[in-house]
């Protein structure tokens, strides 16, 4: 899982697995309000 700002600049959790040389996209989703806190904190 990674935390990261979209170009728009929502800030997303997104996971994803690798398998070989192909990287696939499980689920991505805003972050909440605590979980934006925290990353925020650092």
């Amino acid at each position: 899982m990674i935390v990261g700002e979209s170009d728009r600049g929502r800030l997303l959790i997104v996971s994803y697995t690798e398998r070989g040389d192909v990287i696939r996209l499980i689920s991505a989703r805003e972050v909440t309000q605590t979980e934006r806190e925290a990353y925020e904190e650092g």
